[in-house]
């Protein structure tokens, strides 16, 4: 196979019955494809509208794969919410996930599964397979660097578990929140959201010229906190930025600059 990255911190559910797609698309934000080899982009929420789990979701003949991260509890609210469903939820724990930016692999075992993120073609591949005595790279800063000129997020750094909003954090950009599908979980929440124009704060790529960024550090705009350092590669940075102060002079808390390099959120005409 060609190199790939793990991503130790991701895990595997598959979801397979006759109803596991009416099962998905009543919890996920958004909806799940029926169609073979389709991957998609969620969530699982709170009914407050608060993030529990970012999901991605591939389909495949008899069930869907469900990657989701490894400490959120993301299988056992599946469980619960399961009831009487015509489901089977099976924890794939002795795969991986890996990810890959060679779109020429060599040839795999019959039981890997490889597609394109959904998120972003910077992203690359997503890979899951038996885990193995694998020559995957435990470094994934190539991986989080991508990322971090995407802006796109991962639990649970960039998404704190019971606080983070969907709409804050890029979910619409990237195909992770469907308002035309039927209900899903905090659905309520996240459409007010919306439609009155609630969201305080934006994700962000950040850089600064002095002080390395730190996960946590806060970005001030003179005494008043700005955002949150939260993914950091080399010397970029995700930041959840109050919106009100992506204009002003922004630094740490050595007075050295921060400087938003990506804000694609950002409303049209928005300086």
């Amino acid at each position: 196979m060609s190199h790939s990255i793990l991503l130790p911190d991701r895990a595997l559910l598959a979801i397979s019955g006759d109803e596991r797609f009416s099962f998905l698309n009543t919890l996920l934000s958004a909806d799940v494809s029926q169609q073979v080899g389709d991957a998609r982009f969620a969530a699982l929420l709170t009914p407050q509208g608060k993030l529990l789990a970012d999901v991605l979701c591939l389909t495949e003949p008899d069930r869907v794969l469900v990657e989701f991260p490894a400490d959120s509890g993301f299988a056992k609210r599946l469980r619960m919410y399961k009831l009487r469903a015509a489901v089977a939820l099976d924890l794939l724990e002795d795969w991986q996930v890996t990810v890959s930016f060679d779109d020429t692999p060599t040839a795999a075992t019959a039981a890997t599964v490889r597609f394109a993120d959904p998120r972003d073609s910077r992203l690359g591949f997503r890979i899951y397979s038996p885990a193995t005595d694998s020559t995957a790279d435990t470094d994934r800063t190539p991986y989080d660097a991508a990322r971090i000129e995407a802006v796109v997020p991962e639990g649970p750094t960039d998404l704190e578990p019971n606080k983070a909003l969907l709409l804050e954090n890029g979910f619409e950009r990237l195909g992770g929140v469907d308002f035309r599908k039927g209900c899903f979980v905090g659905q309520e929440v996240t459409a007010r959201m919306k439609y009155r124009n609630l969201g305080k704060k934006r994700l962000m790529s950040v850089t600064s010229a002095g002080a390395a960024l730190e996960t946590g550090d806060a970005i001030m705009a003179g005494e008043r906190t700005a955002g949150t350092v939260l993914s950091v590669a080399g010397g970029s940075a995700l930041a959840l930025m109050r919106h009100e102060f992506s204009t002003q002079a922004l630094n740490l808390h050595d007075s050295s600059a921060v400087h938003i390099t990506a804000d694609p959120d950002a409303p049209e005409g928005a300086s």
